[in-house]
């Protein structure tokens, strides 16, 4: 990719729009990377996960690399 597309990507910030699933314990929101130039050309994709008080996010398997961080509160992460 060159410099020039860079600079001509739209950078402004995106929302995650896409609800993907709603519960008892929170919610799943996606952005898609055909909605979002810089997520579709890096080929990555991204997602909010919303916890309410006491939620609680199933173990699953992924075979891609994850990051997550915590914006407010606190939480409890494992590896199994």
């Amino acid at each position: 990719m060159l410099l020039s597309d860079l600079m001509a990507m739209d950078l402004s910030p995106k929302f995650a729009n896409k609800k993907i699933f709603e519960g008892e314990g929170g919610s799943y929101y996606s952005w898609p990377g055909t909605e979002s130039n810089l997520l579709g050309e890096s080929k990555v994709g991204a997602g909010i996960l919303l916890l309410k008080p006491g939620g609680f996010a199933l173990p699953h398997y992924a075979d891609c690399s994850k990051v997550g961080y915590v914006l407010q509160g606190a939480c409890m992460r494992t590896i199994i």
